[in-house]
């Protein structure tokens, strides 16, 4: 039993907690109630949390625990497995729809179906949502509390996942109670401690005051004691619990001559006073426990003291009885008995110990019986020096895929680099091949948990080793781990590129997967660095996909088939690169990778974006779909991006705006070096679709302190914002320095669609029409493709907008009305709804002039005349009214106008229904029918009042059908208004398809640009 004595306040702001989350229990819950207990080791944490349990589970709560266990002996997750098991115990129907995703914490147990053992696709994200809805459901009923103890020695996860929980507006009927000792976490969980603190009501926990240390004595050794000792007991241990009540049992034991002077040396003489009175060989087996762990395994324990199991098991309780162990459990009564017993240990003994406890574990292995591989990691990895580097290092490697399968990638590295510091330390030598892959393996850990920094150093030193050796393998693999680091777009990568010549050199002619993997990678860091460099990219690209369809290797041909893929990358390449993207798809379909998958589907979606077909939304939901479930931070980055760029598509340019600011930062947290182009490239978007005069030449300044690498692209679009924030001076200097630039016309890169649109822009302006002549040119071939800024980081604009444009500004308007409506066309059919209101601007800003149709009669002969051809037709008198409108381009003419040849204006053309001797018969009779009631219901006659009131009602409901609601007669049949219009329809219509199939081109045209209706009109802008 806990001794418990004080700590009223402490445990009153639990009660609040609770009372709060037992009043918001329920579907419509708030937020959970979170609480941190902090404070030194033996200050009361786990006697708090004990009592408060006891108060929760007498209100009627669920509660249910799990402990950290130290020494990274655990899995991940470790602690929440142990209170999700508990949790399911108490409430069995919860178990009926349990999530798939909650296998990475509740892995099957031994003896289960295939199917029950499966370990599920679910990234942290779906990880942490399936708990944060389990515990909803749980505290739907009544409150659950969640105790969390021994935080310090968590695994980064399980802080992650309380602090996820934390913020879950869905849990609201739950407690989450953790408690930990101050100052004694591990670097990356006391970060994660920290930040979690901000949502937590924080309980720390000092020395008990001088009142509660004298009930603390009086409880353990009675009123006279108290009397004579408390005061002492207070002024040498502070307060502290465990102290106060370790000095008080000295006291008791010996009295004043067992007094010291300082607190822990009077603890360890009460420990060492407590353990004296043991015999010998339960003072060795707590000496193995106390290497062992805070879990105490009796077969494990057995085999390392050589005594028997049932020896083993008298010793525990003789221990238990002394009250340095618990019988529950078994463990310490306290972590101050077992850190206390572990530092008196000699370096020696304590060394043995960990090789015997870690022989011990692995045999419990081979039996089948429960071992983390972490634990027996750590063991061998402190018997260093007795088992050889080889077990510390096979079983770190196991305890990282562990922690890897349930995407703790933070803890997996922990694992490797606590592996490689006990070599280190121990005097041992990893051979340069060992220690190179370790840090590359480590390394790719770090990428994936978002530490791109660290990553970088491992991989600096790992090439540093394995250059000397001239080792090829070893060489491709640091270069391919530094490949992934990647780099910043359109800046040179002279080092990096360099490392990998210098990797393929080593591997060249072998005909490896290696030897393709590297040259992929060159030819892709070529072609994503300045332009100089891109010319070599292609013939690299198509050496790797050489060696790389030679071998029975899908990875690595995806892999290769990637940088085919950015080799062809420019505009009108959008048919070649989806097949390519494709087949990258397939293959990775095929090897079971969800990363290559995903980034092969987003290169599907990003060329169907720039074909203008709207199945790119399809792609990307599929996109997001493989991608949230991996989870990993570099993904989740990638994720953003997209669904800020299909905000700004959509039109939402508030919320693009917030998810681009999101993406920029978590780029920024996961070291992503392409970070700022990505959101300089969106902040362009947002900044154009605002047109705020000031923005727009800050974004022009930003753009070239930005893309020093890609001078011309910097440029471009510096001209562009100039020329929209109306400062064409600037936009001046801006084009005639790229023009100055020898590869302006040259340089392809996925960019040049976001160059040349810019760059229309100022010359558009500034009516430079020798420039708007060779930029269309350039566009023309590409007009019916749209602009997309790399992988789909934003859309950018149909081509045809900007060729409209272009013909525009050089006088051509009917070329730039059909070019600006398919450019709305495609707009409207990719849902860009910002980009199609800005095409409709376009199209209204044409100016209206005299009709570019000539139209004329000669006799029975018709002459048509459109863009330089001429046809000839047959008179017909659809011809005669598209003459009238061509001749008054933008009036509205009314149609009976144009049909006042067949139908006079003057003539109405109908008779009434109803005549006007007719009417006045209506109405008379409906006069006589009042008098009729009136007469009726003076007399109570209701059979009489009735047969008035129906034939009334009928006679009403025929002067309704037969006149206007001004009370004049209805024509029998249409007006001649109506008439004019469906006979004047019909005669335009003909008149443009007899046109057509003379001269498409301009039946086209008028198809476009004639409307019909009541009014008809001819508009030159195609409105």
């Amino acid at each position: 039993m806990v001794l418990f004595v004080g700590r009223a306040e402490p445990l009153a702001r639990l009660s609040a907690v609770h009372r709060a989350a037992a009043a918001s229990a329920g579907p419509a819950g708030r937020r959970p109630g979170l609480v941190l207990v902090t404070g030194q080791a033996g200050i009361g944490k786990t006697a708090l949390l004990t009592r408060y349990a006891a108060d929760a589970s007498a209100w009627g709560a669920t509660v249910v625990w799990g402990t950290c266990w130290d020494g990274d002996r655990a899995p991940a997750w470790w602690p929440w497995t142990q209170a999700l098991r508990a949790l399911l115990d108490r409430h069995d129907g919860l178990r009926a729809d349990l999530d798939p995703a909650l296998s990475a914490i509740l892995p099957a147990p031994a003896g289960a179906s295939p199917v029950d053992a499966a370990v599920v696709d679910a990234g942290q994200f779906q990880i942490f949502d399936a708990v944060g809805r389990l515990l909803g459901l749980a505290g739907d009923a009544k409150p659950v509390v969640v105790l969390l103890d021994d935080l310090q020695w968590a695994d980064r996860s399980t802080v992650d996942l309380l602090r996820f929980l934390a913020h879950q507006p869905r849990t609201g009927g739950v407690v989450l109670v953790g408690a930990y000792r101050s100052g004694e976490a591990r670097d990356v969980v006391a970060a994660a401690l920290a930040e979690l603190s901000n949502a937590a009501e924080l309980v720390p926990l000092g020395g008990l005051p001088p009142g509660d240390v004298t009930d603390l004595v009086r409880t353990i050794a009675g009123d006279a004691a108290a009397a004579d000792w408390a005061g002492r007991v207070y002024e040498r241990s502070g307060g502290h619990p465990f102290f106060a009540g370790e000095l008080c049992r000295l006291l008791a034991a010996g009295g004043d001559d067992a007094w010291r002077a300082a607190v822990p040396v009077a603890v360890r003489e009460a420990i060492g006073s407590r353990l004296a009175r043991l015999p010998a060989a339960c003072t060795a087996l707590l000496g193995a426990a106390a290497v062992g762990g805070s879990v105490l395994l009796p077969d494990v324990l057995a085999e390392v003291t050589g005594s028997p199991p049932t020896t083993v098991i008298e010793l525990i309780d003789r221990a238990a009885a002394a009250g340095v162990l618990t019988s529950a459990g078994p463990g310490f009564a306290h972590d101050l008995y077992r850190e206390t017993i572990l530092a008196a240990l000699p370096p020696a003994r304590r060394l043995e110990l960990h090789h015997r406890t870690a022989v011990a574990l692995a045999h419990r292995y081979e039996r089948g019986s429960q071992v983390f591989p972490a634990d027996l990691a750590r063991h061998f990895a402190a018997a260093v020096p007795l088992a050889g580097a080889g077990p510390a290092l096979s079983w770190a490697r196991a305890a990282a895929d562990a922690d890897r399968a349930g995407y703790a990638f933070t803890d997996a590295a922990g694992q490797l680099a606590r592996a490689r510091a006990a070599v280190t330390d121990a005097g041992d030598r990893l051979t340069a091949a060992e220690l190179v892959l370790l840090l590359t393996e480590e390394a790719d850990l770090r990428l994936r948990g978002g530490d791109a920094g660290t990553a970088r150093e491992l991989l600096d030193t790992a090439w540093a080793r394995a250059t000397p050796t001239g080792d090829a393998a070893l060489l491709g693999a640091v270069a391919l781990g530094l490949d992934r680091i990647g780099a910043r777009f359109a800046m040179p990568r002279t080092d990096l590129i360099a490392v990998l010549e210098t990797a393929r050199s080593a591997l060249a002619g072998g005909g490896t997967a290696a030897e393709a993997q590297v040259t992929a990678a060159i030819a892709r860091q070529l072609q994503h660095s300045v332009s100089v460099d891109r010319r070599q990219a292609g013939p690299l690209a198509e050496r790797a996909v050489a060696i790389a369809r030679g071998l029975d290797d899908p990875a690595t041909l995806a892999n290769c088939l990637l940088a085919q893929h950015d080799t062809l990358w420019t505009a009108g390449t959008a048919g070649p690169r989806q097949a390519i993207a494709t087949e990258i798809a397939e293959l990775a379909r095929r090897t079971g990778d969800s990363e290559r998958h995903a980034q092969a589907l987003l290169l599907t979606a990003t060329a169907e974006l720039e074909s203008g077909s709207a199945a790119f939304r399809a792609t990307l939901s599929q996109y997001r779909y493989i991608t949230e479930r991996l989870r990993q931070p570099r993904q989740t980055y990638n994720l953003r991006i997209r669904e800020a760029a299909l905000a700004l598509l959509d039109g939402d340019i508030d919320l693009g705006e917030r998810l681009a600011d999101e993406a920029a930062a978590l780029g920024e947290a996961v070291g992503d070096g392409d970070t700022g182009n990505v959101r300089m490239s969106q902040r362009l978007e947002i900044t154009r679709f605002r047109a705020d005069p000031d923005e727009l030449r800050a974004t022009a300044a930003a753009a070239v302190d930005w893309w020093i690498g890609a001078p011309a692209h910097a440029h471009a679009v510096a001209a562009g914002f100039f020329a929209r924030a109306g400062d064409l001076a600037a936009a001046r200097r801006e084009v005639d320095t790229v023009l100055a630039l020898e590869d302006w016309r040259t340089d392809r890169s996925y960019l040049w669609s976001v160059f040349v649109g810019e760059l229309a822009t100022a010359a558009i302006a500034l009516a430079d029409r020798p420039l708007c002549a060779r930029l269309l040119d350039d566009l023309l071939p590409h007009a019916e493709t749209c602009a997309v800024n790399a992988a789909l980081v934003c859309f950018m604009g149909a081509h045809a907008h900007r060729v409209g444009l272009l013909y525009a500004a050089l006088g051509d308007r009917p070329e730039a009305g059909r070019w600006l409506r398919r450019a709305l066309e495609v707009h409207r059919q990719l849902g860009a709804q910002a980009w199609e209101a800005e095409t409709r601007a376009a199209l209204a800003g044409l100016p209206l002039t005299d009709a570019p149709v000539m139209l004329r009669r000669s006799g029975d002969l018709w002459t048509a005349g459109f863009r330089g051809h001429t046809a000839y037709l047959r008179d017909a008198k659809g011809l005669h009214d598209l003459a009238t409108l061509l001749d008054r381009p933008g009036a509205a003419v009314p149609a009976l106008e144009l049909a006042n040849r067949a139908y006079p204006a003057e003539s109405s053309g109908q008779d009434p229904v109803l005549d006007r001797r007719a009417l006045r018969e209506y109405r008379q009779r409906l006069a006589d029918l009042a008098e009729e009631l009136d007469t009726a219901q003076a007399r109570n006659d209701e059979a009489r009042r009735q047969r008035a009131t129906d034939e009334r009602e009928r006679l009403l409901a025929e002067l309704r059908r037969a006149t206007r609601p001004g009370g004049a007669a209805r024509s029998l049949g249409p007006s001649a208004a109506e008439r004019a219009r469906k006979a004047v329809t019909a005669r335009l219509r003909d008149a443009i398809r007899r046109i057509a199939e003379v001269h498409p081109d301009l039946g086209e045209y008028l198809d476009h640009t004639v409307h019909t209706g009541s009014t008809c009109r001819y508009d030159p802008r195609g409105d």
